[in-house]
């Protein structure tokens, strides 16, 4: 929409594919998201690899005492593959080498669904960006990097993803100005109440 000229302004929450950067885009990073594993906080399962997160959404993997839990099937919640988020599109991109999702996982519409659905019962497992992230549940490091702000920013934390203004090239001054005001302290004030700021 922003090539075409139907929006002068839009967010991403990815990089930008090669493809895209060679487009007549202007864009900023404002700042960054997250997205968080989370188990139920009687779940003593606190780090995982990306091959266990892979097996686990996949279904190699269907028990917590494989990954050093209690002797308990293994229950994903996910968004609904048929609404083709791209969360999920981009987790199993990024996590599962483009193999399908396991068939018997639990899909809900929303993120905050997914949250409210992994309290129900101590052995689900679930993935959302730190936007719907709330007290009560449980963050699962990933290769040993907590989702936490100084390795959300280093990419550390393999679920990390910056936060994007894009417009096209050159954006007009009210576009500009706006985008510039986004990485001023106020503005990252602003993206500090639920994303990683910049700095």
């Amino acid at each position: 929409m922003v090539l075409s000229g139907k929006a002068q302004l839009a967010g991403v929450t990815r990089s930008l594919r090669l493809a895209e950067k060679q487009r007549p885009f202007y864009y900023r990073i404002i700042g960054y998201d997250a997205v968080h594993i989370f188990v139920h906080p009687d779940n003593p399962v606190s780090s995982l690899t990306k091959q266990q997160l892979k097996a686990i959404y996949t279904g190699r993997l269907t028990n917590w005492y494989e990954v050093g839990g209690p002797d308990a099937s293994v229950v994903c919640i996910t968004q609904i593959w048929g609404e083709k988020r791209a969360q999920m599109i981009e987790f199993q991109e990024d996590v599962m080498d483009r193999v399908p999702y396991r068939n018997d996982r639990k899909e809900v519409d929303r993120q905050s669904d997914q949250v409210a659905a992994l309290l129900v019962e101590p052995y689900r497992i679930t993935a959302v960006s730190s936007a719907s992230a709330r007290s009560g549940i449980k963050a699962v490091a990933i290769e040993g990097f907590l989702p936490e702000p100084d390795h959300v920013r280093s990419g550390a934390y393999l679920l990390s993803r910056p936060l994007l203004l894009v417009s096209q090239a050159p954006p007009t001054s009210e576009v500009k100005q706006f985008i510039d005001f986004m990485v001023t302290p106020q503005g990252q004030e602003i993206v500090a109440h639920t994303f990683v700021p910049i700095q």
